[in-house]
This record gives C-alpha cells, sequence and structure tokens, in this order.
C-alpha cells in the first residue's frame, strides 16, 4: 500500500494581524497590499488598513 502524503498544517495566525487598534476608532486593524492607483495619487505598497473607518498608514 502506498503511504500518505505528510502535509503542512495550513492554519491562519489571525491574532499577529489584528492586534494594532486603530488610532482613530479603536477598531482592529488588517494588512493589506495596495497597488499604484494614479488617479488618487496613492502610491502602492503594504498599508494598515482600519476595517470601520477610512483610516490607512503606510508600514
Amino acid at each position: 500500500m502506498a503511504e500518505k502524503a505528510k502535509t503542512a498544517v495550513r492554519t491562519r495566525n489571525i491574532q499577529a494581524v489584528q492586534e494594532v487598534p486603530c488610532p482613530k476608532c479603536g477598531k482592529p486593524t488588517r494588512i493589506v497590499k495596495r497597488v499604484k492607483n494614479r488617479a488618487m495619487g496613492i502610491a502602492g505598497g503594504m498599508y494598515t488598513s482600519c476595517t470601520a473607518c477610512d483610516f490607512a498608514a503606510k508600514r
């Protein structure tokens, strides 16, 4: 008989992403990757974004 394949555990670590509260409203934040938007004048890169308000800060 063939052996079963040994695969890694692929659980997401949500606590590491949402530990920092938003400075404006205090709700949890998340890390997002944004592309460059020339129409709005936003540079691309990694941002810390709030889940409730419009706060976003470059990391």
